[in-house]
């Protein structure tokens, strides 16, 4: 019984010592919120990190005491992204710590010139955050992001999370981009911000990057486009929707909270058939027609008319991505392996080629389940009056 209570008081006065030698404490570390890869004219990698600095967060003027940057926007050149990290320390006092960061930036030369080659340390190092959002630039660098003041946060990498979660959309992280570039066929579909003449930043759509080609910029979708893939994707939680309303003189909106996707992959001998059908129930915000929606026929006429108008616009977006960009986003591939997995492996070899020929059907439709507070629009009280 002594010799284990022995043996217990020397574990208990060897573990802290080893478990605790080598840890750093706070003040001793830079804390990296965002990381931006940019490439050089010179073919080399620029590393910017948005590193947060304490005291300047939450401090105020008061009392005759002036309020710090609250973080600062620091970068260096490299080989490799390692490499840059490595000459970036060499600028400050404190040990880089990337286990906080929150955002990725893609710059568009580097996005031009593949980011496949670039990726691996950000799988290899374990204080790699697999839940950071990954974004892309459109003509401009990483860096200029980082330089932004936003309008309620006091760093940028928060809000740009938030912006996605605002517009509707699920936030896409870079285990998701991790898993969309390791599938068989998916192409990644990466939120794509740019910076205006205000020096602001604005949400401008999705880059396609080809997985296949070391993950180079392919081309780009508008917001609504890309709102649209999401809607495919199942990564759409709610939507606008304003159309003209046909017989009414005017238009509608609907706010959707409710959407749904389904995709059906029926293969027939050569060809194969995809059919889309995308839902969504929500409430009429704005009534700006002739058109009574708490009457049957009118409401009807108005889901018809959004249905319809929505339906085309996404049709025209499959298309463009289809035959202009020849990049399966919408993860039919996947939808057609698991829906026929027998038939899979012999298409999944030629799907590339594949993909830009199946014939691809969409359907929408949009019911409205509340009219709101009013019966018509206020406009045939003017016109009344």
């Amino acid at each position: 019984m002594r010799r284990a209570g022995k043996l217990m008081l020397l574990l208990l006065l060897v573990v802290p010592l080893t478990a605790c030698w080598n840890l750093e404490e706070p003040d001793e570390q830079a804390f990296v919120l965002g990381a931006g890869l940019d490439y050089t004219k010179e073919g080399e990698v620029m590393l910017s990190s948005q590193i947060v600095i304490p005291s300047g967060i939450g401090g105020s003027e008061d009392g005759g005491t002036q309020k710090q940057d609250s973080f600062r926007m620091m970068k260096a050149n490299g080989k490799n992204v390692y490499d840059a990290v490595e000459n970036l320390q060499k600028q400050i006092s404190r040990t880089l710590f990337f286990g906080h960061r929150q955002t990725i930036i893609i710059g568009h030369r580097m996005a031009v010139h593949g980011i496949g080659g670039f990726m691996d340390i950000f799988i290899r190092n374990p204080q790699s955050e697999l839940r950071s959002t990954i974004f892309v630039v459109r003509n401009s660098e990483a860096k200029d992001i980082f330089t932004i003041t936003p309008i309620f946060d006091p760093i940028i990498t928060p809000t740009l999370a938030r912006e996605i979660r605002s517009m509707g959309l699920k936030p896409y992280y870079f285990r998701d981009f991790l898993t969309v570039s390791m599938s068989q066929t998916t192409q990644p579909l990466v939120p794509l911000i740019s910076k205006n003449k205000l020096h602001k930043y604005v949400y401008a759509g999705g880059a396609i990057l080809n997985k296949d080609d070391d993950l180079k910029l392919i081309g780009f979708l508008d917001a609504r486009e890309a709102q649209y893939a999401n809607w495919i994707l199942g990564n759409l939680k709610r939507f606008a929707v304003t159309a003209p309303v046909k017989n009414g003189d005017g238009n509608v909106s609907v706010k959707m909270r409710t959407m749904k996707h389904q995709v059906r992959v029926k293969p027939s001998g050569s060809h194969i058939d995809v059919d889309v059908h995308l839902t969504g129930k929500g409430i009429i915000v704005e009534n700006n027609s002739d058109l009574d929606p708490t009457k049957r026929t009118d409401l009807m006429t108005i889901q018809k008319t959004l249905s319809e108008s929505t339906q085309t616009a996404i049709a025209e977006m499959v298309n463009k991505v289809q035959k202009q960009y020849k990049a399966d986003i919408f993860a039919f591939g996947e939808n057609f392996h698991r829906q026929q997995p027998v038939r899979w492996k012999t298409v999944m070899p030629k799907w590339k080629e594949t993909f830009p020929r199946v014939h691809i059907t969409v359907k929408v439709d949009i019911q409205c389940k509340d009219p709101g507070q009013t019966s018509s629009s206020l406009k045939n009280h003017f016109k009344a009056g």
